[in-house]
């Protein structure tokens, strides 16, 4: 007797518990499912979007065309200002060399120093004319570079260069290399379309 008691008791509660849910029908409950749904997306693209802007800097910046040829994008063009003076291959056989950039640049910030390299998070790539990709040498990490604010500075990257480049490869299709001002302020310098000047003193 006492089994059959809690045994009614218990489909009491499930046809109670059912009840909304039948009342407010398949319709209503889809319609919940699907708000939850975008919820929980809205709170991943976001999280996407806070991560892509700690890897790659508040501010992507837009293509400025550079006397050199070609044009420059700055990822954080509110911190520094940069120009391409040029992109400099240096011979290391008959057939390969490295390839280096030069740039001028003027701080905005009130800042000492600056750093270029690459990582994981900002990977150094160069793709030339007839779509080769080279890599930074095996060594190559972030590096800082001494900086005055407010005033124009010649900037050889000189630790951070493109290894085993062909001296065939005349323009760069498209380069790119981290720039840092601290950790939030952080991207990727992109190139297109640059001339590679070889076995020339910058």
């Amino acid at each position: 007797m006492r089994t059959r008691n809690i045994v009614m008791a218990c489909i009491a509660m499930l046809a109670l518990g059912a009840a909304p849910a039948h009342a407010q029908g398949l319709g209503g409950l889809l319609k919940k499912g699907k708000k939850a749904l975008e919820k929980v997306n809205g709170v991943l693209d976001g999280n996407k979007g806070n991560n892509q802007e700690m890897a790659f800097g508040k501010s992507r910046g837009a293509d400025v065309q550079q006397s050199c040829g070609g044009t420059l994008r700055n990822p954080i063009p509110q911190i520094i200002d940069v120009q391409l003076i040029g992109a400099y291959g240096k011979s290391t056989s008959q057939n390969y060399g490295t390839v280096s950039l030069v740039f001028k640049v003027k701080m905005i910030a009130n800042k000492t120093n600056i750093r270029f390299g690459v990582n994981s998070t900002c990977p150094g790539l160069m793709i030339d004319q007839d779509g080769n990709t080279y890599k930074t040498q095996e060594s190559a990490g972030w590096y800082d570079y001494p900086v005055t604010e407010g005033v124009y500075m010649k900037m050889p990257v000189t630790k951070t260069w493109f290894a085993d480049v062909k001296k065939t490869a005349t323009t760069i299709q498209q380069l790119q290399i981290g720039i840092s001002a601290s950790y939030d302020d952080t991207g990727l310098i992109i190139l297109k379309n640059v001339p590679i000047q070889w076995d020339v003193e910058p």
